[in-house]
């Protein structure tokens, strides 16, 4: 069998960008071969912008938000509000509409980001239920359960392009296919570049990705942020697309739809919510004409997905290409060669504690030191006021029965767990119950009692996840991973 085939195809896998723009701009054309209008061929571009943006939370990073149709909801409500009462253009309405369903998951973020879990998955809910009685209940500015009508889509001026007449549906949808694609096309930028891969690591092992260097909270707050002004977007152009904004999109049975909409596309590829954009909407307009039930077959189909096909349409697509004999997998780029003279990335300033080799302890000075260290599980008291000091160049062993607290007291020295009493220094500074990236970027650095990795990812993006923590990039939000040659040849 020829190369050529499977290599054009891993090259489309990896860059869908090209046949992803084509079909867009021939799916008003396309679907209308089917009687659907225009305004469905807008929806799905908006939906693939929805889906999009809530994978960057759900895929990437693996939280679980039954939360964000509550911020697509207020955008609408927002933006459109700012119209009919301020302005009737299209510009400023879209920019009110970004910012407060922006600012609001910020808002929301920052007061559930230390939860993991269930418990984070049951904060967005609890605060969506919140944010929809509010809707339901203010009539006088939302509108209540009859939704906010009146909203309009006047022309804009465009330099160059003259006066456009948004109110036609074709150009509307070549309007949001501008803004969805370039959204896109920032999300793509952001999963490849160096932050995206820190989300994937958090996604398999927060706990390593702290010890590694990152401050994990930051990240994902980041995320979600991130996300929920990409689902914020789509808001106020679902807005705009049917004029009117109804109470429903903030309620928490929208915001399952998007989560069974992003995994049954496939959550863990960058096609998937695309996929499963225009499969959720073909899919309701096809059943919504003969049975006003038809949320019970979709559901069906999600839990079919969920037991026999976790990684959705775009996971069975790539399994059926392997076995084709298409190789569908990205691969990783061959690993550069060093530069000449390249002393390895530039670094953030970290301090080590350097030795000379081992030597009696009365021969250097204190390094860590643990003083009255105290540990309990309820009634069991694991650690009780120990004291250990560790010198420059000098090993110490805990040894003991097992059940004898050392794991628990190594632990507690390394901040994994929080200590109830006592003091633990390093070089002189308090590091008593700090945050993993701290002690990493003062230098102390710590190993597993059982293997810690980032399980699904490769063995090279293991190793350059660890070294892009001690330098620059690692939270730059553009740049390509790929063409760091530096952190690649390390």
């Amino acid at each position: 069998m020829s190369t050529a085939r499977p290599q054009g195809f891993r090259a489309l896998w990896r860059h869908p960008f090209i046949p992803l723009i084509l079909l867009l701009l021939l799916l008003p054309h396309l679907i209308t071969q089917v009687r659907a209008t225009v305004t469905l061929a807008t929806e799905i571009l908006i939906f693939i912008l929805l889906g999009l943006g809530f994978n960057i939370l759900l895929g990437y990073t693996g939280l679980v938000s039954f939360g964000h149709g509550a911020y697509f909801g207020l955008a609408a409500y927002a933006g459109s509000l700012v119209q009919i009462h301020l302005t009737g253009g299209v510009g400023l309405p879209i920019l009110a509409g970004l910012l407060f369903g922006t600012a609001m998951g910020a808002l929301v973020g920052f007061l559930i980001m230390r939860k993991r879990g269930v418990y984070f998955a049951l904060l967005t809910l609890a605060f969506t239920q919140m944010f929809f009685y509010i809707v339901y209940r203010w009539t006088a500015v939302t509108g209540g359960e009859s939704g906010l009508g009146g909203v309009q889509r006047p022309g804009i001026r465009v330099p160059g392009l003259g006066l456009l007449n948004l109110d036609n549906a074709l150009v509307y949808y070549h309007f949001v296919l501008v803004v969805v694609l370039a959204g896109a096309y920032l999300i793509w930028r952001i999963v490849h570049s160096p932050f995206g891969r820190v989300l994937e690591a958090i996604r398999e092992n927060e706990q390593r990705a702290g010890f590694v260097g990152y401050n994990t909270k930051a990240y994902k707050f980041v995320a979600f942020v991130l996300s929920c002004a990409a689902t914020s977007l789509a808001g106020i152009l679902y807005a705009l697309l049917i004029r009117f904004v109804y109470p429903e999109t903030v309620h928490v049975n929208f915001s399952g739809e998007i989560l069974a909409m992003t995994v049954v596309g496939g959550m863990r590829h960058f096609l998937g919510p695309i996929v499963g954009a225009g499969f959720f909407i073909f899919f309701r307009d096809f059943l919504s004409a003969y049975t006003e039930n038809w949320l019970v077959f979709f559901g069906a189909l999600f839990m079919l997905f969920i037991l026999l096909s976790p990684e959705g349409i775009c996971g069975l697509a790539e399994r059926l290409a392997n076995m084709l004999g298409f190789t569908a997998e990205a691969g990783r780029p061959v690993i550069p060669p060093r530069p000449a003279g390249n002393q390895g990335p530039d670094r953030l300033p970290v301090q080590v504690a350097h030795s000379d080799g081992p030597g009696p302890a009365s021969a250097g000075s204190p390094v860590l030191v643990c003083r009255g260290i105290q540990k309990r599980f309820g009634a069991l008291r694991a650690v009780d006021g120990v004291d250990l000091t560790v010198r420059r160049g000098e090993l110490r062993s805990i040894i003991g029965p097992n059940g004898a607290g050392k794991t628990t007291l190594f632990n507690c020295m390394s901040t994994l767990f929080p200590v109830e009493g006592g003091r633990t220094t390093f070089e002189g500074a308090d590091i008593t119950n700090r945050l993993p990236h701290e002690l990493v970027r003062r230098g102390l650095a710590r190993s597993f009692q059982i293997i810690s990795l980032f399980q699904t990812l490769p063995v090279f993006e293991n190793v350059r996840i660890a070294v892009q923590a001690r330098t620059r990039y690692r939270f730059s939000l553009f740049a390509w991973s790929d063409d760091l040659a530096d952190i690649n040849a390390e």
